[in-house]
């Protein structure tokens, strides 16, 4: 009988363009006579190309012209990782008062500086930004604004963009936007209001939005701006989404920035509580970041983007996320939600991941020719766009009339408040029937229906049935441990290895007081063989969604990380993960974020800088000075070793070389996007007064405050000469502080050991 080792190497490479990407590398791993699938670089590269044509890892190989097999052995590996919950990497990047996390990219303030650190790329020096030098570069007629809060909102294509709010009553906010290679500030724009406000950008086009806008129905509504950088001139027209129900960003709604269109997902439907109501349904809009005009604004019908049935069960709001996803494989855009359920109303609630396709109508160019679609006229400033959902709201005439507040430059000034009511997503009291509005018949025929009024606007259709690929539960409470929404500080899915990687707040259960002991937490699946009938032939999973759910995959335990030990007799080599994931001088007070391919979190109390640890996934992270887990290591510098005293930085210098801030892959668009909120930091500038003396000071004296509690004060040396190497402007490179604290542990080797067969 013939075997796979005596197929032709042709022959095998062709059978294996027909397995999934895992198989390959689990088929590669098998026997020595399948090595070369995971090292011959043309046929690496079909799979790479192919399977996983939309990763990180496939992107940067296309970039570079090569090395897609060492682009498949990475990728099979962060997977495999995450699905253990047994990382790479853990570091401490350094201390932070608040930070973003992006595509890699970990922006982080401390006294009054931003740090630009690059960790997907393994940089060792970070970029760092003087507050107040970029405030009086900026804001050239700050006056007597001089005190207020700046925070980092988004970082995207080498592009940083920020928000100071002057602390004074009736003082105006900035949005300040640069682009940290070339040192130039690309958009100062005055605000009307920072509600709930957020950012999205490319290397092209700046939006942001806020919940500002009030609505005829007393409820507040989100409203988009828009600018593009070429041009240096925001658009003529807002967009505003009355429509669009849910102010929670990253639970509620969510916005997006993918191939040069703007998205806005919402998993709301109705403002007020409906009491009679059957189906939840998801709700989409998309325009294109260069027209945002009202005829190319599209949007998702309710028919075709079912979410659930209310007679589901009950939901948890606390624990729902909702996300945008790139999908490794097609990069289609996908929903991404958790929500935890009493499902058909078991005693159990349970969390569950949903993966749902964005589903809009198709366009008919015949409609466009004979004029049926609205006009896209910048010059009418009243229009009104038909809408594609159940949604009624009218459009008040303080929308067509509000004002937009412009910065003191010209080129940020274009913005005509005349046309502020352009692109309203609405419907008026004379807008043709919407056609997805409920006709009564439609609704089940049950005695419940003698009680709809008038003012009633219930929502029904046949629920589809749920597809078990795109359906993954998590644990219902009947394994032990169980964790609270307090204890489970980060909670994320990964569809490309079908895995919840959670990082929860793990106490030894011997320990009385209850110390926080962060540990991961992953839950995955894997398919199992194809499912065949009584006869033996290949057959479809069960309609039942359980049922399939069981006969499909297989669910191995749940994996913690680090291993749990005695505390009367530790193992020191163990003990030193945890101290590193918690150390003892920074505890509580946890937050969080994540990426595909690692996540960052902060712990540390109120009242000091927080201690801010990396955790990598990627075997290509290789940051500068880690150590092997188990090694030998006399000594490690820590807090109040080394330049950065007391985890401030005090000026390391460094020349500019190998492992420095770069711009790579990182700023490829349709990356992940995790909202997170930040701490507020006060900075208050003082200008020195003509004829006053100012020795060694070249900008303002800065006072910094973090949350509640006051920090320090510091003078700002942006300027000065430090250390012979003489800083000038407002940004500048320094050692990462990683390198100077030097507490970090590598896990590569140790699972190299586990592992001896696979290529690393």
């Amino acid at each position: 009988m013939c075997g796979l080792t005596n197929l032709p190497y042709e022959v095998l490479a062709n059978v294996a363009d027909n397995l999934s990407f895992d198989d390959i590398f689990s088929l590669g791993r098998a026997s020595k006579d399948f090595l070369f699938l995971l090292t011959e670089e043309r046929i690496c590269k079909s799979f790479v190309q192919n399977k996983i044509k939309f990763s990180n890892e496939a992107r940067t190989a296309v970039k570079n012209g090569g090395g897609n097999a060492r682009a498949l052995r990475i990728a099979a590996k962060r997977r495999d990782a995450l699905a253990t919950a047994y990382p790479f990497t853990v570091v401490t990047i350094g201390f932070c008062d608040a930070y973003i996390y992006r595509k890699g990219i970990l922006c982080y303030t401390l006294d009054d500086r931003v740090r630009i650190l690059d960790l997907h790329r393994s940089a060792q020096e970070e970029l760092v930004v003087s507050i107040p030098g970029l405030l009086t570069e900026a804001l050239s007629n700050i006056g007597d604004n001089s005190t207020g809060t700046f925070k980092c909102l988004y970082y995207s294509d080498g592009i940083l963009s920020c928000l100071y709010d002057a602390s004074e009553e009736d003082s105006p906010a900035w949005l300040i936007a640069f682009h940290i290679k070339s040192k130039r500030i690309l958009v100062t724009h005055e605000l009307e209001s920072t509600d709930k406000i957020f950012v999205r950008h490319n290397s092209r086009h700046l939006y942001y939005g806020t919940h500002s806008e009030l609505g005829t129905d007393g409820y507040k509504k989100w409203v988009i701006y828009g600018y593009e950088y070429k041009t240096r001139k925001w658009y003529d027209h807002k967009v505003h989404l009355p429509d669009m129900v849910g102010s929670e960003i990253g639970s509620t709604i969510c916005f997006e920035l993918y191939k040069d269109s703007f998205y806005a997902l919402s998993n709301q439907t109705s403002f007020e509580v409906e009491e009679i109501d059957w189906t939840s349904f998801y709700h989409c809009i998309r325009f294109p970041l260069n027209s945002p005009c009202k005829a190319l604004l599209e949007k998702t019908e309710n028919k075709s983007m079912w979410r659930r049935q209310h007679q589901e069960g009950p939901i948890d709001d606390r624990w729902t996320s909702l996300r945008l996803d790139e999908d490794e494989t097609t990069g289609e855009l996908r929903i991404i939600e958790a929500r935890k359920e009493w499902y058909l109303g078991s005693s159990k609630s349970q969390r569950t991941y949903y993966t749902t396709d964005i589903i809009f109508p198709e366009l008919v160019k015949d409609d466009v020719e004979l004029g049926l679609l609205p006009d896209a006229s910048p010059q009418d400033p009243n229009f009104v766009l038909p809408t594609t959902s159940s949604w009624v709201s009218a459009v008040s005439s303080d929308q067509t009339t509000s004002a937009e507040a412009s910065s003191s430059a010209a080129a940020d000034s274009g913005m005509d408040s005349s046309s502020s009511a352009a692109i309203t997503a609405s419907t008026s009291s004379t807008a043709a029937p919407d056609p997805d509005e409920q006709d009564i018949s439609e609704l089940p025929n049950i005695p419940l229906l003698r009680l709809l009024r008038k003012d009633d606007h219930p929502h029904h259709i046949n629920a589809p049935d749920r597809r078990p690929e795109r359906t993954h539960p998590g644990n219902d409470g009947s394994t032990q441990p169980t964790h609270t929404l307090a204890k489970s500080r980060i909670r994320t899915y990964h569809t490309s290895c079908s895995t919840f990687l959670d990082l929860v707040d793990d106490p030894h259960p011997a320990d009385w007081q209850g110390k926080q002991r962060l540990r991961l937490r992953a839950g995955t699946r894997k398919l199992g063989p194809p499912l065949r009938d009584a006869s033996g032939l290949i057959r479809g999973p069960n309609p039942d969604l359980n049922v399939a759910l069981e006969e499909m995959y297989k669910v191995p335990p749940i994996a913690y990380w680090p291993k749990a030990q005695d505390l009367l007799q530790p193992n020191e080599h163990i003990d030193a993960v945890y101290k590193l994931m918690n150390p003892p001088t920074h505890l509580g007070n946890v937050e969080g974020t994540a990426d595909e391919r690692s996540f960052i979190y902060v712990t540390g109390g109120c009242d000091q800088p927080k201690a801010l640890i990396f955790v990598g996934f990627d075997p290509s992270i290789n940051l500068a000075g880690v150590k092997q887990w188990g090694g030998i290591s006399k000594k490690h510098k820590g807090v109040g070793e080394g330049p950065h005293i007391n985890g401030r930085a005090t000026g390391c210098n460094s020349s500019s070389g190998s492992g420095g801030f770069q711009e790579g892959d990182e700023w490829q668009e349709g990356g992940a996007y995790v909202d997170v909120g930040e701490a507020h930091r006060t900075v208050s500038i003082d200008f020195k007064g003509k004829g006053r003396e100012a020795t060694g000071i070249s900008g303002p004296v800065v006072h910094v405050t973090s949350g509640y509690s006051n920090v320090n004060a510091y003078e700002c040396t942006a300027t000065s000469d430090r250390g012979g190497s003489g800083h000038r402007g407002w940004l500048w490179r320094e050692s990462a502080m990683y390198r100077d604290i030097g507490i970090g542990l590598y896990f590569g080797i140790d699972r190299e050991k586990q592992n001896s067969g696979e290529v690393f």
